[in-house]
């Protein structure tokens, strides 16, 4: 009973390091600088947009026969010097185009010019070939569309592959 009990106390303690780390991972996930965040806008925010990016998280090569892993990191930007930006939702989609996971579904305020960040790891392979983000925004009307990109990376052995994916705005459902 002694040696159960023991064992049971050990086998927590080894779980609970494992438990932390999986949760600063999906803390860490979406990443914002310090002072880039500001507060919801008195005025109205008109102008309502999506964009979407690809990032291509499991590439196929070599006729189908090896697949590639990337980690991966969506950036939005602020483009306007003189305007918040709302991040209204951002879904990460599989190549059959459902969603995996909602990285923001409560409203972000970027300040002007600011940026965030949100990270895929490289041994995440939910979404597989063909993943993508949708970035639902808002400005204000006359505002410039924010800046939408992504960037893949895979390191194998001493080799590594890196290679950037613009975001392109699309329609918006209402």
């Amino acid at each position: 009973m002694q040696t159960t009990s023991r064992l049971l106390a050990l086998g927590l303690l080894l779980a609970l390091p494992s438990a932390a780390r999986a949760r600063d991972k999906e803390a860490s996930a979406v990443n914002m600088p310090a002072g880039a965040a500001a507060s919801a806008p008195e005025q109205k925010l008109a102008n309502k947009g999506r964009t979407f990016v690809p990032l291509h998280s499991t590439l196929i090569g070599h006729g189908g026969v090896t697949r590639l892993n990337f980690s991966g990191t969506l950036s939005i930007h602020n483009a306007s010097g003189t305007n918040v930006l709302a991040i209204d939702r951002i879904d990460y989609r599989s190549g059959a185009g459902d969603v995996v996971e909602t990285y923001v579904s409560e409203p972000l305020y970027l300040k002007p010019y600011a940026s965030m960040q949100i990270a895929v790891a490289q041994d995440d392979v939910r979404a597989g070939v063909g993943a993508s983000f949708t970035v639902d925004w808002s400005t204000p009307a006359g505002s410039d569309d924010p800046v939408v990109e992504a960037a893949m990376a895979s390191f194998v052995g001493t080799h590594s592959y890196s290679f950037l994916s613009s975001g392109r705005r699309v329609a918006r459902p209402q």
